[in-house]
């Protein structure tokens, strides 16, 4: 699937792109050979808006994190709520070997990055592509964080500032191992007041008006 022209953007909207803040993922790596490795992710968090930082844990002994170690690359791509896509993202969860190709055994396809070795997703309609910051060992898992260097998505996607089409882009999130199978998606929107009127408040608009004036 996808929508428009696919097109980068701009450091200042990077930040918009990713919203919400937790995804289910695909993250595409390549090992020293060059060869791909696809991988699916419950959950890859926003950690930093500024600048843009990504994070999601695997599995210590994975493909993914000696990739990532031995490249210190990786990319973010995000799939939609729907069944084809979702279908596929299974499918590259599945324990295939080293140097089975995950997007060939899905049916996804490649396309080159623009700043980095590994591709990016075509099917997904949103793309981070990130270099290592920092990883962290724990309970046989490990955390990897990555500066987003490039960002893409489909000119349908996004409007003139950035701002995700939110019935277009139709972000998922992976309900969790006891879940198997379900995915959940949530495409309104909801402006939403605040209720409480100490000094705080004051201090917060302040700042969002300081980082909007940045843009």
């Amino acid at each position: 699937m996808t929508e428009g022209t696919l097109v980068s953007q701009p450091e200042k909207y990077w930040d918009r792109l990713f919203a919400p803040g937790g995804h289910c993922a695909i993250i595409t790596t390549v090992d020293g050979a060059g060869r791909v490795n696809a991988a699916a992710y419950a959950t890859c968090v926003r950690i930093v808006y500024n600048p843009v930082q990504i994070a999601f844990t695997t599995s210590a002994s994975g493909h993914t994190v000696e990739n990532v170690l031995a490249t210190g690359e990786f990319v973010v791509n995000l799939p939609t709520f729907e069944r084809t896509v979702l279908e596929k993202v299974r499918i590259v969860g599945l324990p295939f070997a080293r140097g089975v190709s995950e997007l060939e055994k899905a049916g996804l396809t490649a396309v080159p990055s623009t700043r980095i070795k590994p591709p990016r997703i075509g099917e997904c309609l949103r793309h981070f592509e990130c270099e290592l910051v920092w990883t962290k060992e724990w309970l046989n898992r490990v955390m990897v964080v990555g500066n987003v260097v490039a960002a893409s998505t489909y000119s349908q996607c996004v409007d003139e500032k950035g701002y995700i089409v939110w019935e277009r882009v139709k972000p998922v999130a992976f309900c969790g191992a006891p879940y198997v199978n379900m995915f959940a998606a949530a495409i309104e929107t909801m402006e939403v007041g605040l209720p409480y009127e100490g000094p705080e408040v004051a201090a917060a608009e302040r700042s969002i008006r300081s980082y909007f004036e940045d843009m």
